[in-house]
């Protein structure tokens, strides 16, 4: 019987043991990371639904000829803006001379 409870004091055994807990938290987090992320995306309105939307909107007289123009422009602004954010290379910045 010491037998067990000595090989359960050796910090070979406690190593394991840390890396074996650290891999189900990590492996717990990546999960619940994964979750969230889904949900968010769930959340954002497609483009052109919004913009379905807004023209329907226009039609029924619910919005007028300037708020159509306006909200119509700041949502192309918005998405060029974000767009381009997206293309935006990342890595390496560095430059040579």
């Amino acid at each position: 019987m010491t037998v067990v409870t000595d090989f359960l004091t050796t910090s070979v055994y406690q190593a394991g043991l840390a890396m074996l807990v650290l891999c189900v938290l990590l492996v717990i987090g990546v999960y619940l990371v994964s979750i969230f992320r889904d949900y968010a995306a769930e959340d954002r309105e497609d483009p052109p639904k919004g913009i379905a939307n807004l023209e329907e909107m226009h039609a029924k007289g619910d919005i007028s000829d300037e708020e159509f123009r306006t909200i119509q422009s700041r949502s192309h602004q918005l998405s060029t803006a974000t767009s381009s954010i997206e293309d935006f290379p990342t890595g390496n910045h560095s430059t040579s001379t």
